[in-house]
Formats: C-alpha cells, sequence, structure tokens
C-alpha cells in the first residue's frame, strides 16, 4: 500500500464501504476523515509489518507521539499531529489504539467476550474517539457512544473476516464460544463445526446490536451534516453482518462482499430510515445518558482523560 498517496485515494482503495458514504460529507470534512483514516492505516501496517517480538516501530512511533524521541520521522505521524491540533484530537486514544496494536502482533486467540470487547475497544473504539472530533461531534458526552460505534463495527469486521483471520493464526470469536480447533474443523467442512461457528457468529452479531444500538442513541451529538453520513456507514457495516447470516450455514467461509448494487440498495434505505428515524425517535434522544455497563468489561474505572463517568438513567 502506498501510504504517501494523496489521503483521499488511500480511503476510496482500501475502505470501499466508509468511502462510499463518506461521498455525502462536504468536501473538507472528506479530507480531514481520509487524514484521520491514512494515520489509523499507516499505524496498522507498521502492526503487519511487526516480526515476532519485534515492536520497535510502533514503540518508535508512540515515542514520537508523546514527544520523547526525535522528531516525527514520518510525515504521516506529522500530518496527524497537525490534525490533532486543528480539531482538538486528544492523543490518549492514539496511543491506546497502538498498544491494542502491539498486543495483536502475530497469533491471537481471544478467550473470552471481555477480552473480545477489549480488543474491539483497542483497535476502533478508539477510532471513535479520534473520529468524534473529526466529524465536529464536539460535546464531550458524545465519546461514549463513539466507542459503542467502533466497536459495532470492529465486531461486524471479526465476523466477515474470521475464515481469512483463521488461516493466519489469529482467533477472535471467543473460545468460550467456539474454539479455535472447531473453526478449522469447520473450514475444513466438518458440518458439527460450521453450526458451532455459525452459533458464535449469530451471538457476535448480537453482541454487535447492542453497542449499534447505544451509539445510534448518540447520533443527536453528531452536527446534522455529518449525521447521515455516520447514519449510512453504519447500515453498510451492519448489512456485511447481515449478509453472513442470509449465507448460513457457513457464510463466514468465504469473505462477505456486499456488491454495489447491494449497497445502493442498502443506502437508499438507510436514508428513508434516516428521514423516520430523525422526525420520529431523534426527539426523544436529547442528551441521552449512556449505559455505563455497556463498558465495564472494558475499563473497570474511566480513565481521567475521558471524563467523569455519567450516571445511568432509571
Amino acid at each position: 500500500m502506498d501510504l504517501h498517496s494523496s489521503p483521499e485515494a488511500l480511503f476510496r482503495k482500501n475502505s470501499r464501504s466508509f468511502s462510499l458514504a463518506a461521498r455525502f460529507f462536504d468536501a473538507g470534512d472528506q479530507l480531514t476523515v481520509a487524514r484521520m483514516y491514512r494515520f489509523c492505516r499507516y499505524l496498522d501496517d507498521l502492526a503487519d509489518d511487526t516480526q515476532a517480538g519485534d515492536y520497535h516501530a510502533l514503540d518508535q512511533a508512540k515515542k514520537r507521539l508523546l514527544g520523547e524521541s526525535a522528531p516525527p520521522a514520518s510525515s504521516i505521524e506529522a500530518d496527524f499531529l497537525a490534525l490533532a491540533a486543528e480539531r482538538s484530537i486528544p492523543i490518549e486514544p492514539a496511543l491506546d489504539l497502538i498498544a491494542a496494536l502491539l498486543e495483536d502482533c502475530g497469533a491471537r486467540s481471544i478467550q473470552n467476550e471481555g477480552e473480545l470487547l477489549r480488543f474491539a475497544y483497542g483497535v476502533a473504539g478508539t477510532v471513535g474517539l479520534m473520529m468524534r472530533h473529526v466529524i465536529n461531534a464536539r460535546d464531550a458526552d458524545a465519546s461514549r457512544f463513539a466507542i459503542d460505534l467502533g466497536i459495532g463495527l470492529q465486531l461486524s469486521n471479526v465476523v466477515r473476516d474470521i475464515a481469512e483471520d483463521a488461516r493466519r493464526g489469529r482467533f477472535y470469536l471467543p473460545a468460550e464460544w467456539v474454539t479455535p480447533e472447531r473453526i478449522l474443523s469447520a473450514l475444513a467442512g466438518e458440518k458439527s463445526a460450521i453450526a458451532e461457528v455459525d452459533q458464535a457468529v449469530e451471538r457476535a452479531l448480537e453482541l454487535s446490536e447492542r453497542y449499534y444500538k447505544s451509539a445510534r442513541r448518540g447520533f443527536c451529538y453528531i452536527p446534522h451534516r455529518n449525521r447521515r453520513v455516520v447514519f449510512i456507514a453504519t447500515a453498510l457495516y451492519q448489512g456485511i453482518g447481515r449478509k453472513v447470516l442470509r449465507n448460513a450455514p457457513g457464510g463466514w467461509r468465504r469473505r462477505v462482499v456486499v456488491g454495489g448494487a447491494e449497497k445502493f440498495t442498502l443506502i437508499v434505505r438507510s436514508l428513508g430510515e434516516y428521514r423516520k428515524w430523525h422526525l420520529e425517535e431523534w426527539s426523544q434522544y436529547d442528551r441521552p445518558i449512556h449505559r455505563n455497563a455497556l463498558h465495564d468489561p472494558i475499563f473497570p474505572s474511566y480513565p481521567q482523560w475521558l471524563g467523569p463517568a455519567s450516571v445511568d438513567r432509571p
């Protein structure tokens, strides 16, 4: 991947679903979203290039972001720091993202639901936290809902990539749901194992819907011109998981691709749902209170930089 190509070209090439929705942003916001995406892809590629036990590149990126090393050697790091200054993006989510990528280097096996949620926060909830500043969702109370959207999107990715990840020795469906050995047996065609993985897929998608539902309540914090874009992008990612279920048994054994006609249908449908949601539901969510129990598996206590946790509504 040419990370030094224009942010817009990189975004279109490597994130087709979200880049499609992003066309509804105005030109200025499209550029800032693409810049944010480029930085996250850069860190992800540093992790992919890392040899087992050699974390030097990611460690050095962390030190440069903290100002503990020489000035940023990468133009992409420098651009992120400039973007962070422009949009008041806190550095902590980027550091949490690096920590999650360091933990994810090499083979990986998730053991339980809590570990899955911590992984999803680390690699995607953090991106949601940074992205909320990029799309001008400035209210501090938006942070928790931004985390939930990132988690929902990552759980959709987990389901989409089961087979590909397993071939690389990575198993993100919790072993307490289905073991890596059974996933490999399912890939080999064992029918009973396929059924077990299908059940785990349903469970993962039910979990993702819980976080998508919470995230949608927080869309009221997004400025109107950008709210519709996030609504569409969410529908496209949810469409991935729903297609996996439609293709059961074993719909996950091949990477699911939502084709152009399907995306068009999803966008048209989501625009209709958005109008209905905006007219009938949005008014109910004036400064919604976040359900903090959703984050109990992630944060033993809320990080200070996120601010005090709000109190759940009775």
